[in-house]
This record gives C-alpha cells, sequence and structure tokens, in this order.
C-alpha cells in the first residue's frame, strides 16, 4: 500500500484497533462511504415506484419523498452537535446502525403507511456522509484536508453510480423491493460493524468540524450533496442582507436551483409513467446520470476559465439549461432522453460553480457568511419542497415536473438578461 505523503495532526488512539496501524484509517473512512452510497442508492430510485404500486397517489409518493429532507433539515444541526460531543466513531457507527433501521423496514413494509415510518429514522439519522467528513477532518492536516475529502467524495460517488444498476437487476426479481431493502440494512449493519471493529477513537476537535459552522464559507461543502440548514442561520442571514440590492441574484439563484431539482426529485417515477421504464432501466439511467455528472465535473474548470466573467457565463449556462430542460420534457423515448441527460450534468455542474463564485462576489459588501449562509439556506429549502411540488404536477400530466422545471429556469434567465448581476454590465446597463 503506497505511504501516506503527510503526517496525522491529531493522531488517533490505536491502542484497541491495531488494524488502522496498517490500513491508515481514511482509506476505511473511503470504503465506508462506498458503502454507504452504494447501499442508499441501490433502493433510491425504486421508493416512489414502490409506492405508486402500493396505491399512493403522485401526491401522497411525492409527500413521501419530501419527508426525508424535511427531517433532514433540522436534524443535521442537532446530530453535528451531538458528533462534536461524543467519541466521532461511536456517533458513525451509531448513525450508521440506525440507517439500517430505516432501511430494513422498507425492506419488510407492505403498506404505505409502513413505508412513512421507514422514512423517519433515514430522516434523523441519516447523516452519515457528514459525520465521516468531519471524522477526517479531525485528524488530517489542514494542507491535505482538500484532497482527502476529495478523495472522499470520489469513492462515495462510485458507490452511487454502481448502486442503482445492481438494485435495478434484483428489483426485477419476485419480491425485488423488498430484497432491496433488506439488503441495503444489510450493508449498512456491515458498515457500522466496519467503522466500530476497524476505526481508531478520535475525539472532535470542533474549529476542523465541517457539519455546521464552516459549512458557511467552505466552497467544497456547498458544493457538496450533504443537505445543512441551520434556522438560526437562515434568520440571521435574512436581517443580514440587503434586499434591495440582492433580492433578484437570490431569485434568480432559487429558480435555476429549484428547475433542476425539481425535474431530477421523481425523475424515476416520471420515466416509469411516461415511458415505461422497469426498475432494471431506471437503475441504469441513474447510474448513467451519477456517471455523466462525475465526468462533468473534469470539463467545470477550463469552461470556467475561458469565461473570466461569471455572470455571462452563468447566462449562457442557462441558457443551455433551459433548452437541456426543453429537450428532455419533448422526448419522444427514453433514448433521446438519455442523449440530454449529459448535457444536464454539464450545465448543472458549471452553474453549481459560477453561482457560487459570483454569490461570494455579490456578498462582499453585505458579509461573505451571511450571504452565502443563505445561499446554501434557499437550495435546502427547495430540495424540500421539489418532491411534493413534482409528486402534485404529476397529477396533471407525465411531464408535470419537467414544464414547471422549464418554465422555474425560463424566468430565471429573462431575470438574468434583464438583471445583470456582474458590476460591469450594471455600468453599462444604467449608463
Amino acid at each position: 500500500m503506497k505511504k501516506r505523503k503527510y503526517t496525522l495532526s491529531v493522531p488517533p488512539d490505536d491502542d484497541d484497533h491495531g488494524i488502522s496501524s496498517i490500513v491508515p484509517p481514511e482509506y476505511i473512512i473511503y470504503f465506508s462511504g462506498f458503502l454507504d452510497l452504494f447501499g442508499v442508492s441501490m433502493i433510491l430510485p425504486l421508493i416512489l415506484p414502490q409506492a405508486r404500486d402500493l396505491g399512493a397517489s403522485s401526491t401522497l409518493a411525492g409527500i413521501l419523498g419530501s419527508v426525508y429532507g424535511s427531517m433532514q433539515l433540522f436534524s443535521g444541526p442537532i446530530i453535528g452537535n451531538w458528533s462534536d460531543s461524543i467519541d466521532r466513531r461511536m456517533s458513525l457507527t451509531l448513525v450508521l446502525f440506525l440507517s439500517a433501521v430505516g432501511y430494513g423496514l422498507l425492506g419488510i413494509a407492505t403498506s404505505i403507511a409502513m413505508m412513512f415510518l421507514a422514512r423517519l429514522p433515514l430522516g434523523i439519522f441519516k447523516h452519515s456522509q457528514g459525520i465521516s467528513k468531519s471524522y477526517l477532518a479531525d485528524f488530517i492536516p489542514a494542507h491535505d484536508r482538500n484532497t482527502v475529502l476529495g478523495h472522499f467524495n470520489a469513492a462515495s460517488s462510485i458507490g452511487f453510480i454502481l448502486g442503482p444498476m445492481v438494485g435495478g437487476h434484483i428489483a426485477e426479481l419476485p419480491g425485488g423491493f423488498n430484497m432491496v431493502g433488506l439488503l441495503s440494512a444489510f450493508i449498512f449493519i456491515l458498515n457500522s460493524g466496519l467503522i466500530w471493529l476497524t476505526l481508531p477513537s478520535v475525539k472532535p476537535s470542533h474549529h476542523l468540524n465541517l457539519a455546521r459552522e464552516d459549512s458557511v464559507t467552505s466552497l467544497k461543502k456547498l458544493n457538496s450533496d450533504e443537505i445543512n440548514f441551520s434556522p438560526r442561520l437562515f434568520l440571521d442571514s435574512l436581517k443580514q442582507i440587503d434586499w434591495k440590492d440582492l433580492w433578484d441574484w437570490f431569485l434568480i439563484k432559487f429558480l435555476m436551483g429549484f428547475s433542476v431539482i425539481l425535474f431530477r426529485s421523481n425523475f424515476s417515477l416520471m420515466t416509469r409513467e411516461k415511458y415505461g421504464v422497469g426498475a432494471m432501466m431506471n437503475g441504469y439511467l441513474m447510474s448513467f446520470s451519477g456517471a455523466t455528472a462525475s465526468l462533468a465535473g473534469f470539463f467545470v474548470g477550463r469552461i470556467s476559465n475561458r469565461y473570466r466573467n461569471d455572470y455571462k457565463l452563468i447566462k449562457h449556462m442557462s441558457l443551455l439549461l433551459t433548452f437541456t430542460l426543453l429537450g428532455l420534457i419533448t422526448s419522444p423515448n427514453m433514448w433521446i432522453l438519455v442523449m440530454f441527460l449529459p448535457i444536464l450534468s454539464l450545465a448543472t455542474s458549471v452553474l453549481r460553480v459560477a453561482t457560487t463564485s459570483l454569490t461570494i462576489e455579490r456578498g462582499k459588501n453585505q458579509g461573505i457568511g451571511a450571504t452565502i449562509g443563505l445561499h446554501q439556506s434557499i437550495m435546502s429549502i427547495a430540495r424540500m419542497l421539489s418532491s411534493v411540488i413534482a409528486g402534485v404536477s404529476l397529477e396533471f400530466s407525465n411531464s408535470g415536473p419537467g414544464i414547471l422545471a422549464l418554465f422555474s429556469s425560463c424566468v430565471a434567465l429573462i431575470l438574468l438578461i434583464l438583471r445583470p448581476q456582474d458590476a460591469a454590465s450594471k455600468r453599462k446597463k444604467n449608463n
């Protein structure tokens, strides 16, 4: 095994876990992150279609999808504070085990009520990705932290790409959904045992915690897949922002982000209702989307460097996003839809980075912390609302979520044109 090129800033206690002297703790966390998202993504595309099979309306299925996100919003700070107060290994072991309970309940669910019950422990305790990052941050030196967290995200992403394919194949078997749920529960139990038996104890270092305070100013954290929301931070940010100057930008950012989240929130249900796609093919579609999103990340820097103007880049990518959404909702068959998915991944990847950069630039006079905090909170609220709104729109049309997403994107693009967001364009417009 290749020797690490850095030294630990806060050495773990290896007295009871000799394996960490052979396998570095961060490698164990990488594998744990892979197992985490592998187990999640196996069953994620199957939940809403299964709810429909059990008799739920599209609206009720959308509410089921929003339960998890809603509980994550408010349980995040609580679990984060709790993980700061005890041994990080213990907190990670417990959240993985309690998440296994949720997936186990999904595995034996025979009614909508049981599916709602299963989402409760998952919404409360499924913060394993954030705690894993905090564990790494507690002992990895600052100059190596971004590299290590990047490796963790990469390992986790591989799990998210492979999981839907495996889950989709199993789901095609008789009682497949229940088998996938129980297999996901087993993976989480295995993961919790791995953490408890192999990882050394690391006492939390509050100044290195990534789950709460640093999420306000950390660009990497802001662009991660974690949902972070603090009611206190949200209210404080509202008070600090000069709304006369920034209302249009936050509205644009919400509309753009909401359009993508809305389209993707009930994607597996939409493809089944519109194209008759089965569980296996939906699994491949989600894996393909995950792979293209990962590949798109390699092009973000090159595209951004060519522009040197975030506002111009955002305007062009918003135009691309709008036409891509139009292509997606008018696709006559699944294969045309597949052709548009890589373009959607590229546009959203570039927009995520460019809008964050412009938010920081616009927030210099307001306080970057408050501006970024509000930016993050707004997108968290969009995630919470999107599943319900998509579910309601599916009651009227199989293309309902896509149509609303396209409308949201069009309004954002119009506002971008009418309300320039960079200093040079504003001066030119005013003159």
